[in-house]
């Protein structure tokens, strides 16, 4: 089981939401007070109050047992886990919406080299200070708009390091299999996954960089509203 956080009651369809690596459940609470539906959202194996499972979908299965069929909305690895659930469950899914999602390496090679990559973040997550890896974490270019606007790396001091490293590594992008999407949310300033994103239709968020969800929570609601 997950560790499941109810943001909002309504008669809904349930809005399901799932954060990115180093965040927990928190990081949907702006998008889900703007927001008329029930929402729920998840800390991820390995993060917040969820123990590490290798088996994600199984384990989300478990914990959204009672729930009718859902609008399943990720973020990063989020994303990426939840485009697993939704290929595996398609009955369980009343739509998916993917923000600031990979949607796969093409080569051997790639895969290899963010595997290679994803260790060496595994071995310092376990080895050197949480302050010092959330220093390095956040100084890549991905994250330069979000640093900018909010203190995140106090924000994220409080971890479980063992259950990071292992989800790391478990959901990494190297283990990935290509994904598809009917609806992808990517960041103005993201110029990497704009890029990536270049020949398939997506929606471009104003104002924000990768993390879309906390640079621009009121955008990312609208898009959502009309689900």
């Amino acid at each position: 089981m997950l560790a499941r956080y109810c943001l909002k009651k309504a008669s809904s369809a349930p809005f399901v939401f799932l954060h990115g690596f180093l965040g927990n459940h928190n990081d949907w609470k702006p998008i889900a007070d703007k927001l008329p539906f029930h929402a729920i959202a998840l800390d991820l194996p390995g993060h917040g109050n969820s123990p590490f499972t290798e088996d994600f979908c199984a384990a989300l299965l478990q914990t959204l047992a009672d729930l009718p069929p859902f609008h399943l909305i990720g973020y990063s690895m989020g994303g990426r886990l939840a485009a697993q659930f939704a290929a595996k469950h398609p009955e369980k899914i009343a739509s998916l919406t993917l923000l600031s999602t990979h949607l796969g390496l093409k080569t051997e090679e790639e895969k290899k080299n963010r595997l290679e990559k994803d260790l060496a973040l595994a071995e310092k997550i376990l080895t050197i200070p949480i302050d010092e890896f959330l220093i390095e974490w956040y100084d890549q270019p991905l994250f330069r708009t979000l640093v900018s606007t909010m203190d995140i790396r106090s924000m994220r001091k409080e971890q479980n390091r063992e259950g990071l490293a292992r989800a790391l590594l478990e959901f990494s992008l190297a283990k990935q299999g290509s994904i598809q999407s009917n609806r992808l949310l990517v960041g103005e300033y993201d110029t990497l996954y704009r890029e990536h994103y270049r020949t398939i239709p997506h929606t471009v968020i104003p104002n924000a960089g990768h993390a879309i969800h906390l640079e621009n929570p009121d955008a990312v609601a609208r898009e959502l509203y009309d689900l």
